[in-house]
């Protein structure tokens, strides 16, 4: 299952890159592998690194239950600091692979959707992000067979990535500032996550309309 040989993918890859990759992924990729790909050897993959992230799920979850909240934050930000790892990895060590792919998203919107259901429910806006993230997970469940029939993947565009930034800022700072009783930080939060709400419709508009004009008859 967390076989990383390389298999035709979309040219998107892994993480939405292009062949024409934006300057700021560049940037963002370089920086990365400076700071932080030189501990990891090759014998380590993406792919490794994405299961990490969905068992560090459950021991976030388990450090909130007995109030171990300042162990929870710690494991939270290197749950998600193995996102923008393992994305890096595999564009700069040509390392992609359909499963990485489909592994990936799926473990962002889990980490994301588990520790703001457990923190915030009672927010009207998280309501509203787990309930776009339930769909999402759904549709990409009934995608998967036609991904790997065609072997290609639809990844995450700008609006996409920006979206996973702001709601992993938010819910770092949400658990800082809770930790910390700043109710107005906490008040803060809660409006980036209305703004990686509507992060979250444009990404799903933009990809409806992708999918609408690729599908469109060539003149």
């Amino acid at each position: 299952m967390l076989n990383d040989d390389r298999v035709p993918v979309s040219p998107e890859g892994r993480h939405g890159q292009s062949r024409t990759t934006p300057a700021v992924q560049r940037f963002t990729d370089r920086l990365v592998e400076k700071t932080w790909l030189w501990a990891f050897p090759r014998s380590v993959r993406p792919n490794h690194l994405t299961v990490v992230r969905f068992i560090l799920i459950p021991v976030v979850l388990v450090l909130l239950y007995y109030h171990y909240r300042w162990w929870a934050l710690g494991v939270f930000a290197a749950a998600v600091c193995t996102d923008f790892i393992d994305g890096a990895m595999a564009r700069t060590r040509d390392q992609i692979t359909s499963i990485g792919t489909l592994m990936d998203p799926v473990a962002d919107k889990l980490l994301v959707g588990t520790v703001l259901a457990w923190i915030g429910y009672h927010y009207l806006v998280v309501q509203i992000i787990l309930a776009f993230i339930a769909l999402e997970l759904v549709l990409m469940a009934v995608g998967v067979t036609i991904t790997f029939r065609s072997n290609q993947v639809r990844s995450a565009n700008v609006f996409g990535k920006t979206k996973m930034v702001v709601q992993s800022l938010a819910l770092f700072f949400f658990l800082l500032f809770g930790i910390l009783g700043l109710d107005r930080g906490v008040t803060v939060t809660v409006y980036m996550l209305w703004v990686a709400l509507a992060l979250g419709f444009l990404s799903g508009s933009k990809q409806i309309y992708d999918l609408h004009r690729s599908r469109r008859p060539q003149a």
